[in-house]
C-alpha cells in the first residue's frame, strides 16, 4: 500500500496545523482582507455585475453606492475576487 496523501483542509503530513479548506466558489469577495461567505459573495457579485451593465467600468460609482472606499475586481489563484476597502 502507498502512503496516505494530504488533502485540502487536512492535517499537515509532518504533524503541523491544519490548512484552511479551499473555497468552494470561483467567485469571492474580500472586504478589508476579510472573506465573505460564498452566498454573500455571490449576491454582491450579482449586484456589482448589474451595476456595471448600466454604468460600464464605473467601479468607483459602485463603491460609493455601497458605502465603500473602493472596489476592484481581481483574479487570484483561479478565482474572481472583488477586493473592497471601507
Amino acid at each position: 500500500m502507498g502512503k496516505p496523501s494530504a488533502k485540502a483542509g487536512g492535517a499537515n503530513p509532518q504533524g503541523g496545523a491544519r490548512r484552511p479548506a479551499a473555497p468552494t466558489s470561483l467567485l469571492g469577495v474580500l472586504i478589508d482582507d476579510v472573506a465573505l461567505d460564498d452566498a454573500a459573495a455571490r449576491a454582491l457579485w450579482i449586484e456589482f455585475s448589474a451595476y456595471l451593465d448600466v454604468h460600464q467600468n464605473d467601479f468607483d460609482g459602485f463603491a460609493l453606492s455601497k458605502g465603500y472606499k473602493s472596489v476592484r475586481p481581481e483574479h487570484r489563484q483561479g478565482r474572481a475576487l472583488l477586493v473592497i476597502a471601507r
